[in-house]
Order: structure tokens, then C-alpha cells, then sequence
């Protein structure tokens, strides 16, 4: 691939209980953490814990069939799907692309400042990676 793989972006797991989860993950390893986020629109709830540059999305869903976990042999608690930041979502999508390999999302798409993408996990033998490209905060 032509476009640069800038490094790990964030580790989404997907948690039964998000507020027990989150207890562990900030009173039990001492880990600081976003406040939850409430996404109806795609019925989740994500915690945000930060290791070092890394983060870890605490992903808890009300169906998993309308998360990308459809995509996945197994649902429910567990790792789900890590990010790799790259230089430019567009251009990695369109290189991967000319290579054949397959994907969720022949489009980027826009949220939470951010163009992301994700593979299908039958490139990368059952594994779902997501590709993550900021957005320039404007002001």
C-alpha cells in the first residue's frame, strides 16, 4: 500500500457492561478515560480509555447484528476491531482497492472528526480493521 500506516490508532472492544468495564479500566489499572458517549442513532455507548498514544474503545452495543460485529464469525464481549491511523483514508481505500482486497467500505465515511474506513475481515484472516484519517479542527 502506498499510503502511509502512521501507527495504531485505537483497540475496540466490545463489553457486556460498559460502567463495570470502564470501573476496571480506570479504578483497578488506573487508566484515565472520556466520559461515556451515548449513540443512539447507532445504538452504542463507547468509553474511551487512553494508553499511552493508544486508545481503548469500550464498545457496548444493544444488538451487534447492526454493529460492523455482523461482519465477525463470533459476537458479543471481546476484542471487535482495531484502528490504524493512516496519512489519507481516500487514497488508502483506492490503493486497497487496486489490490482486491476486499472491504466493508468502498467510501470513507465521516464521524467524531474523523474519514474512516474498514476492512472486511476476510483480508486479514478474520481480523476487522478500521482505518482512521483526522480531520483538521478548524479556528
Amino acid at each position: 500500500m502506498k499510503t502511509a500506516i502512521l501507527g495504531i490508532d485505537h483497540i475496540g472492544i466490545a463489553v457486556a457492561d460498559l460502567e463495570k468495564t470502564l470501573r476496571f479500566y480506570t479504578e483497578t489499572l488506573g487508566l484515565p478515560a472520556d466520559p461515556i458517549e451515548d449513540k443512539p442513532e447507532q445504538g452504542l455507548r463507547i468509553a474511551r480509555v487512553r494508553v499511552g498514544d493508544v486508545q481503548i474503545e469500550l464498545i457496548e452495543a444493544q444488538d451487534w447484528e447492526r454493529t460492523m460485529q455482523h461482519y465477525l464469525p463470533h459476537k458479543g464481549p471481546g476484542v471487535y476491531h482495531f484502528g490504524l491511523r493512516v496519512a489519507d483514508v481516500d487514497a488508502a481505500v483506492a490503493d486497497l482497492e487496486r489490490a482486491q482486497v476486499p472491504l466493508v467500505d468502498h467510501q470513507p465515511r465521516e464521524g467524531d472528526n474523523m474519514r474512516v474506513a474498514f476492512l472486511h475481515p476476510d483480508a486479514a484472516q478474520g481480523t476487522l480493521i478500521e482505518l482512521v484519517t483526522y480531520l483538521k479542527k478548524e479556528g
